[in-house]
């Protein structure tokens, strides 16, 4: 099949603006995959710590970086409550807890009552 330049244009134009994003998440890849080989503390024992921190279960874990330090982030569930954990990868301790505020989980706020409507004449 044979494109026409109005199409090869655009696509090609796609593929240029991808290939960094494509490039990126290699590095990514290859950047987690040497952090989880040389970590002391595993995902499973992260999960287990941030559980215990919070006394729920977790909801979601993975492995972050920010400002070049790596840790895993877990979000724990207990009861309505949603709680964002990081643990140390080197030491299994907890780095920071924090409860979530905003997102999916939060309690919705009370309904405000209509306005009784006012009936009145001018005079």
């Amino acid at each position: 099949m044979k494109l026409s330049n109005a199409l090869r244009i655009p696509l090609f134009a796609t593929v240029i603006a991808a290939a960094p994003t494509f490039a990126a998440s290699a590095n990514m890849l290859e950047h987690t995959e040497k952090v989880l080989d040389g970590a002391k503390t595993s995902l499973s024992q992260a999960i287990s710590a941030a559980e215990t921190e919070v006394g729920g279960k977790a909801l979601s874990a993975r492995l972050e970086r920010w400002h070049d330090k790596d840790f895993y982030d877990v979000r724990v569930v207990k009861e309505d409550r949603l709680t964002d954990v990081h643990v140390g990868i080197d030491d299994g301790k907890i780095l920071s807890s924090r409860p979530v505020e905003h997102g999916h989980m939060a309690k919705p706020k009370a309904a405000m009552p209509e306005k009784a409507e006012q009936s009145g004449t001018k005079g």
